[in-house]
């Protein structure tokens, strides 16, 4: 404690005002006129109300920048916690393992004669339905597949491949056209007659042009052009337009067309949906 040389109140020793006279605790009064005045009694001091129990000003004010820096740092400690659960809880979910499902897009296994017959119904994804073999493995292991005619041989593999229809002699494109302009018609025995041997064998007309066709309503072949043709083999672009069961449908390829005995034969599609 410190006492106040004006007052002689006592204050703490850190004040610098008398808490009663608020005087500068260290500047003391002038001593002539403290000699010419009559020393002054002490008093007791009178209890400190409950006011004077509190710290002064200048002591609340070094105190307030301590509470106020805890405050900020709490403050930045909440909300570091709070944006840090979020991501905690996204790398735990992320940590743990998906449950397996099963796997429903499985490439089904190739079909087999009596599939492809089934599908033959139902609208194909070609107009001649007549999958390439790379689309059809097992095309060569049925028993019509076995025998392999030579392809300069006449057509007589049975009723199907001996219509009076007298195929194309010169032009390749018009042996294609030809096939179409008899399927519109449902002239399947003329379709099937410009098919070579080793087509029908792979293809049975009875599946791939009866069946297939028997729902089209029409055909209508918009562009053909002779791609290339060398040694007795032509390549013949198509565009087709076929209208089955009220739908229409549009298909672009080409078709493997060979020159025989007997003229310009179809021999092998490539066709797929535009």
């Amino acid at each position: 404690m410190i006492r106040c040389p004006w007052c002689g109140a006592q204050n703490y020793a850190i004040d610098t005002w008398c808490s009663t006279c608020s005087r500068h605790l260290e500047w003391g009064p002038r001593a002539a006129v403290a000699a010419a005045t009559p020393p002054m009694t002490p008093e007791a001091p009178e209890p400190a109300p409950v006011a004077a129990a509190t710290p002064p000003l200048s002591r609340r004010r070094r105190r307030y920048p301590g509470l106020v820096l805890l405050a900020l740092v709490a403050m930045v400690v909440g909300v570091a916690m709070v944006l840090a659960l979020p991501v905690a809880s996204w790398f735990s979910a992320a940590r743990t393992p998906r449950p397996s499902l099963p796997n429903t897009a499985m490439r089904s296994a190739a079909p087999t004669p009596a599939a492809q017959s089934l599908s033959a119904r139902t609208p194909s994804p070609s107009p001649e339905a007549t999958p390439t073999p790379e689309a059809t493995p097992t095309s060569d292991a049925t028993p019509n597949a076995a025998p392999t005619p030579d392809e300069n041989s006449t057509e007589n593999a049975g009723p199907a491949a001996q219509p009076a229809f007298v195929p194309t002699a010169g032009d390749p494109g018009a042996a294609v056209a030809d096939f179409y302009q008899a399927v519109s018609s449902h002239d399947f025995g003329a379709a099937a007659a410009l098919w070579t041997t080793r087509m029908q064998a792979r293809y049975p007309p009875a599946q791939y042009i009866d069946h297939r066709f028997a729902a089209t309503q029409q055909i209508s072949l918009l562009a053909e052009r002779v791609l290339r043709a060398e040694d007795g083999v032509a390549i013949v672009y198509v565009d087709v337009i076929e209208r089955i069961d009220g739908q229409t449908r549009d298909w672009v390829g080409t078709w493997q067309v060979v020159n025989t005995t007997s003229g310009w034969l179809l021999n092998q599609p490539n066709l797929r949906a535009a």
